[in-house]
């Protein structure tokens, strides 16, 4: 989720917060006389109130690692499954930097076909990866929200592996199956490195907008207008790298990343009805799409304007392979492709993440459970949820090329 256009951004990410580099931000303000006060405190003007999200992560699970959960352990980056082979075994006399060398060697030898084809590039053409392991724990709990309306826990269910979860407080029917992808993976518990957004978000990379329309009260409104964008602005913080309240940010001007939809407050928890949403993603100087279908909300709203919940739906197979591990979509700034800097670090993310490119792309086929494609029969999406956070802010719809014309510059 990235900006297209920016000025002062000078950030670099590099797999889910292995690498960063953060420069200075430029931050701009709206000529609106209600930019400092929001109407005595309210963050409610006439049926109308603003977001930015302000904290984002995968909504996963408690750690399966050294569980029962994961009976045959944690899933295997490429050296560890060479280590693992009678050749990858030290040699007698082989001291510990040659075997380690030795060891990576073995490793990019198992990350492409004989005349090397890159598996990352092309997961379908990899032999099945028996070192990928997958959350069937029926037992297992899962934070999120219940995307159908279904209860899926039959013995049919539990025999696909596909079970949806009952929720850590107590919700059933939660449909999560990107936890089951990646449950037995070392980088998703939550010391993990790769179930949180925030500080790319933060380095001014990306950002998400919320804005709701015709509320009429703030605990109870049966019917309301939510809009969910791509911001164009970066994150504006304070000193202490907090994010400000009452910051005023544009939506993206390229309609593919605006989305809006209806829905309904009751006893201050707001709920939307499915909308395909699409957010901007940065790895790398790398540029993606962050695309969610039949995405839908559910926030308990504070008094105080802060909105804290799931953002949920189904990720494409494809698209969040892409996003997530592959980088096969990636593109410069300038919109060209980046295939050499996409098979780096895609297989650099693999090792120091703990897993294969071709076994996550046969898990999250596996677990899929969306979307089902009429000729195949196989599903084309899986369940993917999103624990955020937002707080009060002035959105505004002004065109812009690179930042907004009608916004000034306020340094």
């Amino acid at each position: 989720m990235a900006l297209r256009h920016r000025i002062g951004r000078k950030g670099v990410l590099l797999a889910a917060g292995v690498v960063l580099a953060v420069g200075s931000l430029v931050t701009y303000s709206y000529r609106a006389p209600a930019r400092l006060q929001a109407g005595g405190g309210s963050f409610l003007r006439d049926g109308t109130a603003g977001f930015v999200v302000t904290d984002i992560a995968y909504a996963l699970g408690p750690d399966t690692q050294d569980t029962p959960a994961c009976p045959q352990g944690m899933s295997l980056d490429v050296s560890q499954i060479f280590a693992a082979s009678p050749d990858g075994q030290q040699r007698p006399g082989e001291d510990d930097e040659a075997y380690t060398k030795r060891k990576e060697a073995g490793g990019k030898a198992l990350s492409a076909t004989a005349d090397g084809r890159d598996y990352c590039t092309n997961p379908a053409l990899a032999p099945v990866d028996t070192h990928a392991r997958l959350l069937l724990d029926p037992r297992a709990r899962a934070e999120g929200i219940d995307l159908d309306g279904k209860i899926s826990r039959s013995p049919a269910d539990a025999r696909s592996g596909k079970l949806d979860f009952v929720g850590i407080d107590g919700t059933k029917g939660v449909d999560n199956q990107f936890w089951r992808a990646v449950g037995c993976n070392r980088s998703y518990q939550s010391r993990g490195q790769s179930n949180g957004f925030k500080i790319e978000m933060y380095s001014g990379s990306w950002g998400i907008l919320i804005k709701l329309d015709g509320v009429d009260d703030l605990r109870n409104d049966d019917s309301i207008k939510v809009g969910l964008y791509a911001n164009a602005d970066p994150l504006q913080v304070s000193p202490t790298r907090n994010a400000l309240e009452y910051a005023t940010y544009a939506m993206d001007a390229d309609k593919r990343f605006r989305a809006e939809t209806t829905g309904r407050i009751r006893d201050g928890l707001l709920t939307t009805d499915p909308v395909d949403v699409r957010f901007h993603h940065v790895v790398n100087g790398m540029y993606l799409e962050r695309p969610l279908r039949d995405a839908r909300m559910q926030a308990t709203l504070s008094p105080h304007g802060v909105l804290k919940g799931f953002l949920a739906g189904y990720s494409p197979v494809e698209a969040i392979y892409n996003y997530q591990f592959g980088f096969r979509d990636a593109k410069d700034a300038a919109g060209k492709p980046t295939l050499q800097r996409a098979v780096a670090s895609a297989n650099g993310a693999a090792r120091v993440l703990g897993h294969t490119c071709p076994g996550m792309w046969q898990s999250l086929h596996r677990m899929a459970d969306g979307h089902r494609d009429a000729k195949s029969g196989a599903f084309t999406s899986i369940s993917t949820q999103y624990r955020i956070e937002a707080r009060p802010a002035f959105v505004v719809d002004v065109l812009t090329h690179s930042k907004n014309d009608k916004l000034v510059r306020n340094d």
